[in-house]
């Protein structure tokens, strides 16, 4: 019996087959994280109970801004990451993308100001290039 998943994994594949574009190529050519969509998502998303970026009402008493948690002490990419893929309650469940979260690390990069919380988005850095088969 085929899964939904398995129905729309077999329908990329057929697809990259006839584009003549690999795997590989397809997750190349993902995106840049951008935190102009970080901060669209965000507003949209975020913005019933967080602060964002100074939009909306106050947030509500023990939830943080935005600028708060882009500078918390000990705070990190995967912390933020994990609370947004696998949220608590009262935190809905946003359902979103890997892309998209790290639009949204790319978006709280830009309020982190305090220099003892590490980047959260790395370098980007070039993959390497495997040869091709003969």
């Amino acid at each position: 019996m085929w899964t939904t998943w398995s129905s729309a994994m077999v329908g990329t594949a057929a697809l990259l087959v006839c584009t003549g574009t690999s795997v590989v190529d397809a997750v190349a050519q993902s995106p840049e994280p951008s935190a102009t969509r970080g901060r669209a998502l965000a507003v949209r998303l975020c913005a019933n109970c967080h602060l964002v970026d100074g939009l909306g009402q106050s947030a509500p008493e023990g939830i943080g801004t935005f600028r708060g948690i882009a500078n918390r002490p000990g705070q990190s990419a995967d912390r933020i990451g994990n609370t947004l893929m696998l949220p608590h309650m009262p935190m809905p469940d946003t359902q979103i993308t890997r892309e998209e979260l790290q639009d949204i690390l790319a978006y709280l990069e830009t309020l982190r100001t305090n220099p003892d919380v590490p980047p959260f988005i790395a370098p980007s850095t070039q993959k390497p290039q495997y040869p091709s088969k003969s």
